[in-house]
């Protein structure tokens, strides 16, 4: 019974080390990051949207052409290099009318930071706002985080 108590002890100081040191991670300063929209691949007629199964309110992180025949459906379509850019997309549902009234990206030692502020308007009609971003591949894997921000 007193290891099992010693193991035990040892174990939850074990865990509370190890989110502290989680917590203590270095990020580092934020730098914005281009953003590239599908007409920036091809031509003004562009489009793109989630097929009809994948609108559940989650975003997707799309990393090669496979994921992109799978997840996204579209007009005039153009050759993606997903050797240098991946695809962050979704789709937000309103009650209301809403638009999209800024974008950016950020990117530290460990995470790209994607984020979409969207603004509502009194109209009644509900809609679906489909939001993307191109961004260039960082020369190392990071954690890819989407904030929605609705105003």
């Amino acid at each position: 019974m007193r290891k099992m108590k010693k193991y035990l002890i040892l174990c939850i100081s074990v865990f509370f080390l190890v989110l502290s040191c989680e917590d203590n991670i270095d990020k580092g300063e934020s730098q914005l990051l281009q953003i590239k929209k599908i007409t920036d691949f091809g031509t003004e007629q562009s489009r793109i949207s989630l097929k009809p199964e994948y609108i559940n309110g989650n975003y997707y992180v799309i990393e090669s052409e496979s994921e992109f025949t799978k997840y996204v459906t579209g007009e005039n379509l153009p050759t993606i290099d997903f050797n240098n850019y991946f695809l962050i997309i979704g789709v937000k549902q309103f009650t209301s009318g809403a638009s999209i009234v800024e974008e950016k990206a950020e990117e530290n030692n460990v995470e790209i930071i994607y984020t979409v502020t969207f603004q509502t308007d009194a109209t009644t009609v509900a809609l679906g706002l489909l939001y993307h971003a191109f961004i260039s591949k960082s020369s190392i894997k990071k954690e890819t985080v989407v904030n929605l921000i609705i105003q």
